[in-house]
């Protein structure tokens, strides 16, 4: 949708949204990729992706390289985050303590108790790093 400037269909609502560019941003600078280059960058995975699929490879993540390499590396930084967030560690920052909170109210406004949020919370904080 960005390389076509159209919109994105949301799965859910069915909403057209525009694509967003942000979360594009921040998957590219996990390899270096910011400015005038991303738009290179976005022209060469749609070139690849388009060329392996009239190929009739399946397209997945892992199909171009530098994109798999910059997910992945996402990926990472936001399961660090998350592991800081959910962790009762003494690391936690002030913007971290408030998305704690904010997590911790939200489960008890979906009716779990305080005990099973402890509890869920402290299951994924302890298998965030496995697989």
């Amino acid at each position: 949708a960005y390389v076509t400037r159209g919109k994105v269909k949301d799965q859910v609502t069915g909403d057209e949204m525009q694509p967003d560019e942000g979360f594009l941003k921040s998957i590219e600078e996990q390899i270096a990729i910011i400015g005038p280059a991303a738009d290179g960058f976005r022209q060469e995975v749609i070139a690849y992706l388009w060329s392996a699929s009239r190929r009739g490879e399946k397209i997945s993540y892992e199909s171009y390289e530098p994109l798999k390499e910059a997910i992945e590396k996402k990926l990472m930084h936001s399961v660090r985050d998350i592991s800081r967030i959910i962790t009762k560690a003494r690391t936690r920052d002030a913007e971290q303590r408030q998305k704690y909170d904010n997590m911790v109210e939200n489960l008890l406004a979906q009716g779990y108790s305080e005990e099973s949020i402890d509890t869920i919370l402290k299951y994924a904080a302890n298998h965030l790093w496995k697989d």
